[in-house]
């Protein structure tokens, strides 16, 4: 059958793939909002804002995360180029999700 050895990754892509896939589920879902109530002027309006806001406490815990990941694949020197530009974008897809926001919110004062 195969080896009875069992490999174990500790550390997994799985959290940043999932903070990666976070902005295009938010799109979907926006989009799926659009088709379900086409007679609305903003469909999809408060999940919008509420999906942003959910990244205000969780991006510095992911932010720290990713520290503490990156600096523990550096000392067991399994760090590698791909890996470190798959855990940048990870961060700054949500990142400028998250500035979009922002600016929203600060240029919109009155409608937010």
């Amino acid at each position: 059958m195969g080896d009875s050895e069992q490999v174990i990754r500790t550390d997994s892509l799985l959290i940043p793939s999932i903070a990666l896939g976070y902005v295009p589920f938010v799109i979907i879902v926006l989009l799926f909002y659009g088709y379900r109530s086409p007679d609305e002027t903003l469909p999809g309006f408060e999940f919008l804002i509420l999906s942003s806001m959910f990244l205000v406490p969780l991006l510095p815990i992911y932010a720290l995360y990713l520290f503490k990941i990156i600096r523990r694949r550096r000392g067991d020197k399994t760090l590698t180029t791909n890996v470190a530009i798959f855990y940048i974008i990870s961060f700054l897809v949500p990142f400028f999700w998250l500035l979009m926001y922002a600016w929203f919110a600060i240029n919109f004062n009155g409608i937010v």
